[in-house]
């Protein structure tokens, strides 16, 4: 049986999904042992992202062609709008972080990047490209959450809670409907679009390494 598209595209970008598994914000985040400052700056740099990335969603859905697919971009872009409300401000609380404050965090140079990615491809690309780009955000958060959830640590809570989170079939059902829709998308895609899709697949896994390294190293702009 073939290998599907989706799991070519995983392959292809293997290399940088280790890395990702290897890094020390989640080594230490699995530990308990990440300093908070590191994950504060996480968060504050997700809340704000999550916005875009909703927006991005909301442009997958002008580009449907029938209702189904519509319909999985409108509930997919609320529920990252529900996130942004809900868990962020939730994790913000216990960090002692106001509606206010984290509204007024600016986008980090590696989110900037990220979002300008996106966007770009939401804006100009077809929805296979756009499918193809926003799926490793999904894909890589579920597979870490789910391989962190093994000996997740006690304490402190926000850091459990965090991975129970990305590990939880809430979280799991939205990844496998894209990763469907991708390769239903893919069957039909001309041998140009499938190399712009594992492009894109390649550069947005690219991009979720930064947004973690972005974190650990505490990155800002330098002026």
């Amino acid at each position: 049986m073939s290998k599907s598209f989706s799991g070519e595209l995983r392959q292809r970008s293997a290399r940088i999904w280790r890395a990702i598994d290897g890094h020390p914000f989640l080594s230490e985040l699995h530990a308990g042992s990440l300093p908070m400052n590191r994950f504060t700056n996480f968060i504050l740099q997700d809340y704000v992202y999550l916005l875009d990335f909703a927006q991005v969603l909301c442009l997958g859905g002008a580009k449907s062609p029938n209702l189904e697919i519509l319909e999985l971009f409108c509930r997919h872009a609320l529920g990252a709008v529900e996130v942004e409300r809900s868990f962020h401000a939730s994790f913000g609380k216990s960090l002692g972080l106001t509606r206010k404050q984290l509204d007024a965090v600016p986008k980090g140079p590696r989110t900037q990047a990220y979002i300008d990615h996106l966007q770009s491809v939401a804006r100009g690309g077809t929805l296979a490209e756009l499918v193809a780009a926003v799926l490793p955000c999904y894909w890589i958060y579920g597979e870490t959450g789910k391989r962190l959830y093994k000996g997740r640590p006690s304490k402190p809570k926000i850091y459990r809670e965090w991975i129970e989170t990305y590990a939880g079939e809430a979280f799991w059902a939205p990844v496998r409907e894209q990763i469907a829709l991708l390769d239903r998308l893919a069957a039909s895609a001309s041998a140009v679009e499938k190399r712009r899709m594992t492009e894109l697949f390649i550069l947005s896994s690219r991009y979720e390494y930064l947004f973690w390294e972005q974190a650990y190293r505490l990155e800002s702009w330098p002026v």
